[in-house]
């Protein structure tokens, strides 16, 4: 069965205050992988290369916004890519149990001592580590401010299915 986009949030946990940030509007989110190096194990004698999986090369994730800079999350992730900190992430999947209004709400439940997401299992979740790379503005004509905001992923994802 496939899964809507609509109804997926982004989380971020505040690297200094262990806060939970609720990224909030987000229109896209793209690129959360990690790829596979390859190892060559080619014999002398072999007709074609052969190859071996090899470490995972983290990728860079963007997420578009509509930028606020009236929204206290949107002014903290900007300092926080100015900083270079490393931040803990959570995408939670549009699977969850829908508002009447067609809406979710099922958020993280807080920060284990670990500094880890407390995450529900009513619905799917994505989650990785990686540093704010890039906060570009966009200023269109007859549009709102955007910014594809990237994330250096570090290290690999992990893919919480939903407990039905």
């Amino acid at each position: 069965m496939s899964v809507k986009t609509q109804g997926t949030d982004l989380f971020g946990i505040d690297p200094e205050t262990n806060e939970i940030l609720d990224v909030g509007c987000v229109t896209a989110i793209d690129g959360v992988d990690s790829t596979r190096d390859q190892i060559e194990t080619t014999c002398l004698n072999s007709g074609d290369r052969e190859y071996e999986a090899g470490l995972g090369t983290p990728g860079t994730a963007t997420f578009t916004i509509n930028i606020d800079p009236s929204n206290p999350v949107h002014v903290r992730l900007y300092e926080l890519k100015q900083k270079g900190l490393t931040m803990k992430w959570a995408i939670g999947w549009g699977d969850g149990p829908r508002n009447p209004d067609g809406t979710i709400t099922l958020p993280p439940t807080g920060v284990d001592s670990d500094g880890d997401f407390i995450l529900p299992d009513g619905r799917s979740w994505l989650t990785f580590q990686g540093y704010l790379s890039s906060f570009p503005f966009s200023f269109a004509l007859n549009a709102v401010v955007t910014s594809a905001v990237g994330i250096q992923i570090s290290g690999s994802q992990v893919l919480i299915p939903k407990v039905v």
